[in-house]
């Protein structure tokens, strides 16, 4: 059946003015939260600490940017609805990740409060071949070249196709572009999380990543779509199929996410070697083990139970407490692999205000910086060949 001709225009499909408010609103936070770290820096009793919150901080939101980018290539690739309806928030949110390179100096600069084996060689007796600077060094040109690369190319040809008359492709650099975001960030959870401790490994730590950016990529386009909704001309485009869509590709990484933290536990548990079994000891005793139990039941029970619900899955305004809670675990999951990596936090609790207040300021400014990139551009791609069927859809699912 053909759908009836649908007049398409730029201008009917604008963000809505509350997005510069709420832009110039994180901004401030972002900027103020900034500062206070930038004064727990000079105390130099508090600079270990302020580094350490700033490394939890930079793995979330880099990790969103990420995992959109990531998402996004998977619509190019997949089709349907539900890819398209969020297509312009993901889009967005990979546009940060410039953003997330200027906000990687300071990591660089602090790196000596965070990487033991940068100062003493010792510690890389068996693996210097891999933890050596230059080698590191390459490997930061190379994970922010390809993220900045697959950025630019798939926000480029998304421009264009908001010309009449142009018909860009995304297939082939999305494929090449997934594998290569497999990769890339694989070894990025390598060289700054899993090395600062240089003595322990995983084959599957960046496997854990990929799941956990997916899943706070998704949480995040929820989020976003729901506010949306209450717009025109969302209100009467969006359907409840398209949530729907989107909570069931969570439900999916709420699963993977679990599966791949299971699988790691479950083959060094069972190995039983000391100088693996150490790092999920340090996690379980001393306290560490109410936050492990928090991030089984809010990372993964409770999400999974409540995304068994139909009526769940299709209504936004449901969904978007699961998506900030699943957010929020997402930085305590990073938090609980991080923290216990420091010689006075292993086996015994450890919680310091910098490693809320690091993320907040990092958060402010990315999600000020997204708000800005999101009014850039039409909220739907009003020339993409699927339009006609979000617009006149019967069901969630394209044709």
């Amino acid at each position: 059946m053909s759908h009836p001709e649908v007049q398409l225009n730029h201008a009917n499909y604008a963000v809505p003015a509350e997005a510069s408010k709420w832009q110039t609103t994180y901004l401030g936070i972002g900027v103020f939260a900034a500062l206070v770290c930038v004064a727990g820096f000079v105390m130099e009793s508090q600079r270990e600490q302020v580094m350490r919150g700033y490394l939890i901080g930079f793995m979330l939101w880099l990790g969103l940017s990420l995992g959109c980018l990531a998402l996004l290539m998977v619509q190019h690739l997949s089709g349907g609805l539900w890819g398209l309806s969020i297509r312009r928030i993901l889009e967005a949110a990979t546009r940060g990740l410039p953003l997330m390179l200027v906000l990687f100096v300071p990591l660089v600069l602090g790196r000596n409060y965070l990487y033991a084996w940068m100062t003493d060689p010792s510690l890389t007796e068996h693996n210097s071949w891999y933890l050596n600077m230059p080698f590191w060094w390459l490997r930061q040109v190379i994970y922010f070249g390809v993220w900045l690369g697959l950025m630019f190319v798939l926000n480029k040809r998304s421009a264009l196709q908001d010309e009449p008359g142009n018909y860009p492709r995304f297939q082939l650099i999305s494929g090449i572009g997934i594998l290569l975001y497999a990769l890339t960030i694989s070894f990025a959870a390598v060289d700054w999380v899993m090395s600062l401790d240089p003595h322990w490994g995983s084959t599957i730590y960046g496997m854990i990543f990929m799941a956990g950016e997916g899943l706070s990529a998704l949480a995040f386009s929820i989020i976003v779509l729901t506010w949306l909704t209450g717009y025109n001309p969302m209100r009467e485009i969006i359907k409840p199929e398209q949530f729907h869509d989107i909570a069931k590709l969570m439900l999916a990484f709420v699963m993977l996410f679990a599966y791949f933290s299971f699988s790691q536990w479950l083959i060094i548990w069972a190995g039983n070697l000391p100088d693996e079994i150490s790092w999920f000891l340090n996690r379980i005793h001393g306290g560490w083990g109410v936050v492990a139990l928090a991030i089984i039941l809010f990372h993964f029970a409770l999400p999974f139970a409540l995304l068994l619900s139909r009526n769940l899955k299709r209504d936004g305004r449901k969904l978007i407490g699961l998506a900030v809670l699943l957010m929020f675990m997402r930085l305590v999951d990073i938090y609980w692999y991080v923290v216990p990596n420091f010689a006075h936090a292993r086996g015994h609790f450890y919680f310091s205000i910098w490693y809320l207040v690091a993320p907040i300021a990092l958060g402010g400014l990315w999600l000020g910086f997204f708000f800005y990139n999101l009014r850039q551009r039409p909220i739907l791609p009003v020339y993409e060949p699927q339009m006609p069927s979000l617009l006149h859809q019967g069901s969630g699912h394209g044709h």
